[in-house]
């Protein structure tokens, strides 16, 4: 639950009648966010440069190391990559997994076509600084006029998605997350619709949270909710997983989230608990390989 303090402290600061608008100063005077009464939100985003560095080279993909230099600090990823890739996947992994424990997993993937943007998501233990998800404590930023987490953690994604589609032109790149990092991949695809769809294992969404709160809580809590988000993918395709025997977030959970998402929505139950899976990546590569879009 959100503090009372920090509903009292918002009330009196964001006018949303117009839409809330965030002008950052000084090192991030480049980059705001709109954010309309129903939740939706779009971002001005500044150019950001990418420092690379191949880790290796193999037969049928090479492993980069990436750092995105941008407006609100350094972001590191790891890039697994075929040589003729069909398509991208830029995943968030789930809580307390930075992309160094998910590099070596995501190899499955190139041998079959499909390139993994693995992102060091902030406050996931990694290279990238931050705190782990913390509602709350994005509330009182977004108050303060500051860049709540949560967003920088889609545009994180956003900038990467920008980063292979100049490096890749014409491949489609799909937002794709496990556990909270579903929750971040469905921001992400929800905001940008360059992002070719959503896939999205072992998550859920906020159950529209923000429908019990005034604003200007409410529209922050909605354009954070991926209840709120699936239903602007559309129709682009979504891709959910989730497992019977899920026993961190229920199955019940990602039976809603995917009641969310609409009638074009794929939900797929698999063997296992929570989170990444072979079964899933078979289905998910099959998927893309054989020309969803």
């Amino acid at each position: 639950m959100i503090n009372p303090f920090v509903l009292l402290l918002m009330l009196g600061i964001c006018m949303i009648s117009a839409g809330c608008v965030n002008t950052e100063s000084e090192h991030t005077s480049a980059a705001f966010w709109n954010l309309s009464p129903d939740g939706s939100i779009g971002f001005s985003i500044p150019q950001s440069t990418t420092w690379e560095q191949i880790l290796e080279k193999e037969e049928n993909l090479t492993t980069t190391d990436l750092t995105f230099k941008g407006f609100a600090g350094d972001v590191h990823a790891i890039l697994v990559s075929p040589h003729d890739p069909v398509a991208f996947l830029v995943w968030a992994p789930g809580a307390n997994n930075p992309a160094a424990g998910y590099a070596e997993y995501m190899k499955y993937y190139p041998p079959h076509g499909v390139g993994v943007l693995v992102m060091d998501v902030r406050g996931n233990g990694g290279l990238t600084p931050g705190y782990p998800m913390n509602i709350e404590k994005d509330a009182e930023l977004f108050v303060q006029g500051s860049w709540p987490q949560y967003y920088l953690n889609g545009v994180d994604m956003i900038t990467a998605r920008r980063y292979l589609q100049d490096k890749y032109p014409g491949i489609p790149i799909y937002a794709a997350g496990d556990s909270n990092g579903g929750r971040y991949a469905a921001f992400a695809a929800g905001v940008d619709p360059g992002f070719a769809g959503y896939i999205g294992i072992s998550t859920s969404g906020f159950h529209r949270m923000g429908e019990n709160y005034q604003s200007p809580l409410r529209e922050f809590l909605l354009s954070i909710d991926p209840d709120i988000q699936v239903g602007k993918i559309p129709p682009r395709p979504i891709m959910l997983f989730h497992a019977p025997n899920d026993t961190i977030i229920p199955f019940s959970e990602g039976q809603k989230l995917a009641q969310s998402a609409g009638q074009g929505a794929v939900f797929i139950p698999f063997n296992g608990t929570h989170g990444v899976n072979r079964e899933v990546d078979d289905i998910i590569i099959t998927r893309l390989t054989s020309g969803l879009n």
